[in-house]
């Protein structure tokens, strides 16, 4: 993996109807082009759960949270469901504060999914951990907009830069 925090990682295993992803040190938009990519994947796999365990996540930011409400988005299309397990601190305060939990179930600390067990004896599949492109960090943005209005007023300069930035580089 060549990135410019080596460690950071993203690894995926897959059983039965459920995907585990662990996230190893700090989600950011520098480092979750692959595991954008998996998410936007992961709702047509047949698959209908997904389980991301924060457990070893060191720092989480609003890119890395933007992509995971669009899936959980996407998995309720299919009546499939997201699932944070193990975020505490912080990482929970910034999950609840952006309203993440009207789209995903936050497991109470100390609480894992049921299928997460299993799936942690499975082989993980390592995700790379290169940077988001722009389009990717505005859709982000924009869909933690959509999913609380209090977002709005967080992110709406971040959104006006992208969208600004993205038309000078059409």
């Amino acid at each position: 993996m060549n990135t410019q925090n080596t460690n950071t990682s993203y690894s995926v295993a897959t059983g039965g109807d459920a995907f585990l992803v662990l996230i190893q040190g700090r989600a950011t938009y520098t480092t979750c082009r692959a595991f954008g990519e998996f998410l936007e994947a992961a709702p047509q796999s047949g698959r209908r759960v997904l389980i991301i365990d924060l457990k070893n996540c060191a720092s989480i930011d609003s890119t890395v949270l933007g992509l995971i409400a669009g899936a959980a988005t996407d998995f309720r299309k299919i009546s499939g469901e997201i699932y944070l397990q193990n975020a505490s601190g912080r990482i929970r305060d910034v999950i609840t504060n952006l309203g993440l939990p009207e789209l995903l179930t936050l497991l109470p600390e100390g609480e894992s999914h049921p299928a997460a067990t299993a799936l942690l004896n499975l082989k993980m599949e390592e995700k790379s951990a290169a940077p988001a492109c722009n389009g990717t960090i505005l859709q982000a943005h924009e869909t933690l907009m959509a999913a609380n209005p209090e977002n709005i007023a967080r992110f709406k300069d971040v959104v006006a830069f992208m969208r600004e930035d993205l038309g000078k580089n059409l």
